[in-house]
């Protein structure tokens, strides 16, 4: 497995984690002047799309999650979120074609542009562990 597959993976293998007991109505608590996790999942689903384009896939999120999800939205209309189990199935239908499309991919400027879209991710996803906490549930990553 490449480096950037292993990226990949481990962001999955953290996304199940941190996922873990999380309700839908939960995923929609704004907490202390910061995202929900439904939008920083939303975000991330949303943004997988570049990834995909990236690698020639076809998109996994619709374009009407922009006026919720996109970067840079403020105050998102939440009561147009997608529901969170949605947003799970979205993110792990993508994920083995993006894993087996990463193996294939040569040129350096493309793996340039996909570790940072992986990086993006994992940030993002490391966000869901701290709102997770703060949703008043156990760390998931031990």
């Amino acid at each position: 497995m490449l480096p950037i597959q292993k990226l990949f993976s481990s962001n999955e293998r953290v996304f199940k984690i941190n996922f873990e007991g999380i309700t839908h109505e939960e995923s929609l608590k704004e907490m202390n002047n910061c995202n929900s996790v439904n939008w920083v999942l939303g975000h991330v689903v949303f943004v997988r799309n570049s990834v995909l384009a990236q690698l020639e896939l076809p998109p996994v999120a619709d374009a009407s999650m922009n006026q919720v999800y996109a970067r840079g939205v403020i105050h998102p209309d939440m009561g147009k979120a997608v529901l969170l189990d949605v947003l799970k199935g979205m993110y792990e239908q993508s994920q083995p074609n993006i894993i087996q499309a990463l193996g294939k991919v040569t040129d350096e400027e493309a793996l340039e542009k996909l570790t940072l879209f992986g990086f993006h991710e994992a940030y993002h996803l490391g966000q869901i562990g701290l709102l997770r906490k703060m949703l008043g549930k156990e760390g998931a990553i031990k």
